[in-house]
């Protein structure tokens, strides 16, 4: 018994001086890491702005997707042909969208380890859902010309939406803007 007990604290040993080993190595990598971070922001420092135009388009664009706008939508074969068209509502919903969190943490891993503090948890978007990450298909809202009805059509096309009406010519496979946009972003 006292050997086995000697020989699991002789492996221990050996264990944790691979780890300390291992870990020193990767402390050095952080520190180059580090140093060199450290010497970009001496060198060329992050700039900082009081506004951002980007950012601005960002949050526009967001109220504009959460606003029912008149759209058009084509979609288009892996190989660029026309397949299909109609007028539409809103901007298209990717398939995969859900309205909650598709990632859930939990206190272990398949293997039975702690990991909790290693998991990240998805973000819901600003217009509460959570945004596709798996699949290019796309509910695509049609809007029937004579009833004014809301038809949800599933596409695993590519999908483009215009904010405007559109002349589909499914001869030379081209789209012509036929009309003005429902909507724009403001310039500020």
């Amino acid at each position: 018994m006292k050997k086995i007990i000697c020989f699991l604290v002789g492996v221990s040993f050996i264990v944790i001086a691979g780890c300390n080993l291992n870990e020193s190595s990767v402390t050095k990598e952080a520190k180059k890491v580090a140093q060199q971070l450290d010497q970009y922001s001496k060198g060329q420092p992050i700039p900082a702005f009081n506004w951002s135009f980007e950012r601005d388009l960002v949050v526009q664009l967001y109220r504009l997707r959460n606003e029912k706008v008149a759209t058009h939508t084509v979609w288009r074969s892996d190989y660029g042909m026309i397949e299909g068209d109609c007028p539409s509502i809103g901007y298209g919903i990717p398939y995969d969208t859900s309205l909650t969190n598709p990632l859930m943490a939990t206190d272990e891993d398949q293997q039975g380890y702690d990991k909790a503090a290693l998991v990240a948890i998805e973000q819901q978007e600003p217009n509460g859902v959570y945004a596709s990450k798996n699949t290019t298909a796309t509910w695509v809202m049609s809007v029937d010309k004579v009833t004014g009805q809301i038809m949800p059509l599933y596409i695993e096309s590519k999908v483009t939406v215009y904010p405007y009406p559109v002349r589909v010519n499914y001869a030379n496979n081209r789209v012509y803007k036929n009309g003005e946009a429902s909507t724009v972003i403001n310039m500020k």
